[in-house]
């Protein structure tokens, strides 16, 4: 597994603190090319109330969706296990775990396909009943999960009632489901939340084809990154994953000197990736140009398949200090103070010899539509003193004089015979 560290800003003036400054944290696990991971006990929880019966019918689409993850769970090894819990306001099936092998395949699928919807809504013993067939089993060491399906809410559910000890991966189907309880059901065990609309029913299909894929092809556990600043002035704000309800926790310590993300399961070629924000004082460090080391980032994590533990190597991040140094200001420039004096004196004779055309072009009959060359050549030596004045601005510290720009032509004098 590979950990690694980046900014997208190398430096800081030593002269200037930086709050919040980002620290991409990264973690990929390899592409395991053999079949080197845990088998999993997954609980399928599926609403089959009343309403899941409702417009092209949810169930249905259920159903389609499951097929696949009974055969995904069964091609990942068919010691992998699987039980199907059916509920409304009561449990209405509840099925054994099974191992996926052809037969055990095909009993997941006719229990599946039988579904009927029918009556209201109850989480509250559709979770109890999944937290009693996993604390059931024999082999307590085998990963488990469980997947909860609904498209309706549980106005008496309570947060005390979430099995925590096993992540729950949840689905809220169409506008009408709770997002607020699957919400907190994903949070409070380190599982993950999925929306799915009314519109995107049949991506149903594929949301729960990637969950599992990626629970059967577990191949760390229990990682963990540890963070801790390498500076007594660099404090850690904030911690955000980059995908919202990825079921991993972040911690700080009171002192904000020391932060732990607690990633939990990593599947075979899964990358998680953390924005670690740190407060960042003025000063410097030992290094060269001052470089100041702000964080350490290590970590570890068990391999699923013999829990050995693997320690990931340590990184430092290091932010240059470079002190800053401002644009010198030249002691003379009497070349600018000659060259303006001129165009001053040349750009009033070209404005009194505009004004002379115009007033011979008016005495001739000639009409001046957009203003006249007077205006136009106004507009010309404006923008040269402009450029003057800017270059000016850098010899002496002056300040730039504000150009009026009224009745400043738009576009090119046009002139016609007056008829």
């Amino acid at each position: 597994m590979q950990l690694s560290t980046f900014t997208k800003v190398p430096s800081i003036p030593r002269e200037q603190n930086y709050n919040d400054f980002p620290v991409t944290v990264r973690v990929k696990a390899p592409d395991m090319t053999v079949h080197l991971h845990a088998p999993v006990d997954i609980v399928a929880v599926i609403d089959v109330s009343e309403s899941m019966g409702w417009d092209i019918s949810r169930l249905n689409v259920v159903k389609r969706a499951m097929a696949k993850v009974i055969e995904n769970i069964g091609a990942a090894g068919a010691e992998n296990r699987l039980s199907i819990v059916a509920f409304n306001e009561q449990v209405k099936v509840a099925t054994t775990l099974d191992e996926m092998t052809e037969k055990g395949k095909k009993s997941a699928s006719k229990t599946v396909d039988e579904l009927q919807p029918d009556g209201g809504t109850s989480f509250s013993v559709a979770l109890e009943k999944a937290k009693q067939i996993l604390d059931g089993r024999e082999a307590k060491d085998r990963l488990a999960f469980i997947i909860f399906l609904s498209d309706g809410s549980d106005n008496f559910f309570y947060k005390e009632r979430v099995p925590t000890a096993y992540p729950i991966h949840t689905f809220g189907i169409s506008s009408d489901h709770s997002a607020t309880t699957l919400k907190a059901m994903a949070r409070l065990s380190s599982g993950s939340y999925t929306s799915i609309t009314d519109e995107d029913l049949d991506k149903i299909t594929e949301k729960l084809d990637q969950l599992s894929y990626k629970l059967t092809s577990i191949v760390g556990v229990d990682l963990s990154i540890n963070l801790k600043s390498l500076h007594p002035g660099v404090s850690l704000s904030r911690i955000e994953p980059s995908e919202a309800h990825d079921g991993s926790k972040s911690e700080i310590g009171d002192d904000k000197k020391a932060a732990t993300i607690l990633v939990g399961p990593v599947s075979s070629g899964k990358e998680s990736e953390f924005t670690v924000y740190l407060n960042v004082p003025e000063g410097q460090g030992n290094g060269t140009e001052g470089a100041m080391d702000v964080l350490m980032v290590g970590g570890s994590y068990k391999q699923s398949w013999d829990e050995k533990l693997i320690t990931l190597d340590a990184s430092v991040v290091t932010v240059k200090r470079p002190s800053f140094t401002p644009v010198p200001v030249p002691s003379s420039c009497k070349e600018l103070d000659l060259i303006e004096e001129r165009v001053k004196y040349w750009s009033k004779v070209k404005l009194d010899l505009s004004e002379m055309s115009d007033k011979a072009e008016a005495e001739a009959g000639v009409i001046n539509v957009s203003g006249g060359n007077g205006e136009e050549s106004k507009c010309q030596c404006q923008a040269t003193m402009l450029a003057i004045m800017l270059r000016h601005c850098g010899c002496g510290g002056k300040t730039t004089p504000a150009i009026t720009t009224e009745n400043v032509p738009s576009t090119p004098a046009l002139r016609t015979k007056a008829v």
